[in-house]
């Protein structure tokens, strides 16, 4: 009795196909199946996932209409150690009179006390006309 060459099945009629596998290669019973395990391969396509990159929202990133990207508290701590230099100033954006408080040590001192009292009363702005954003 002939037999499936790919699943080794008995077949009884050679003009089908064979009912397990759907294989039309039959070998007859002067070849004996051997026992080797059926293996069976099967391509899977896996569908690639799609990445979304979302923002990331930190604190500092929020920043409300109005109101600038410069902390005062920043701005104040800069004013107080290096004001003489002009760093509060550089910091907020204002390099032309961040330059001159350089050369002329905060414009001999009287600037720097000036600013130290406007970022104290929150009268303070940036380079774009902001309010500094208090913490």
């Amino acid at each position: 009795m002939p037999y499936c060459a790919y699943c080794k099945t008995s077949i009884l009629d050679i003009r089908q196909k064979c009912p397990n596998c759907g294989s039309t290669r039959y070998l007859n019973e002067e070849a004996p199946p051997t026992a080797e395990p059926k293996v069976e391969v099967h391509t899977v396509y896996v569908e690639k996932p799609v990445y979304v990159e979302r923002p990331v929202y930190t604190e500092r990133t929020i920043i409300r209409q109005g109101e600038s990207a410069h902390s005062w508290l920043t701005a104040l701590l800069l004013c107080l150690l290096l004001g003489g230099i002009g760093a509060h100033r550089f910091y907020v954006g204002k390099g032309f009179t961040g330059f001159l408080y350089l050369i002329t040590f905060g414009v001999f001192g009287v600037g720097w006390l000036i600013d130290l009292i406007l970022i104290l009363t929150g009268s303070f702005h940036d380079k774009q006309g902001f309010p500094l954003r208090r913490n």
